[in-house]
């Protein structure tokens, strides 16, 4: 993915979502690592922090994915080249997916969309095709 610093987290993961297959109708984060659910930190889905007392998070803190650009968790987070981001989508099925970190150019800010510029493996399927119902 190529994603300027200057967009948001939610526009991120939009972009991720129609890369994979997923729709939009469930909760997600973004966190360090590959914690997943133990990361010290998240980015959630905007709308679900303010469902969540505080801003808190098991010890940890959580920030507004809608509010919160690449770029700034970027520098929350420390990151550097090769250092991973995890994100899960649907708390429930826990579709689980991590991003490593390529570059950051701060001083070109980009106007462009987010897009994908390389995929690997085939599209997840989230619901069964009609007609097949749930097991």
């Amino acid at each position: 993915k190529v994603v300027g610093t200057d967009r948001t987290l939610d526009e991120f993961q939009s972009v991720l979502n129609s890369a994979v297959g997923l729709n939009q109708d469930h909760l997600w984060f973004f966190g360090t690592d590959q914690d997943y659910w133990n990361s010290d930190v998240q980015y959630k889905r905007p709308g679900e922090i303010e469902q969540s007392p505080g801003g808190m998070l098991r010890g940890g803190e959580e920030y507004d994915a809608g509010e919160t650009t690449v770029g700034q968790m970027a520098r929350q987070l420390d990151l550097d080249e090769r250092d991973r981001i995890c994100y899960l989508f649907d708390y429930g099925d826990e579709w689980r997916f991590y991003a490593i970190l390529k570059d950051i150019n701060e001083d070109e800010p980009s106007d462009r969309e987010p897009e994908v510029v390389k995929e690997k493996g085939e599209p997840v399927e989230q619901y069964p095709p009609p007609g097949e119902g749930w097991y």
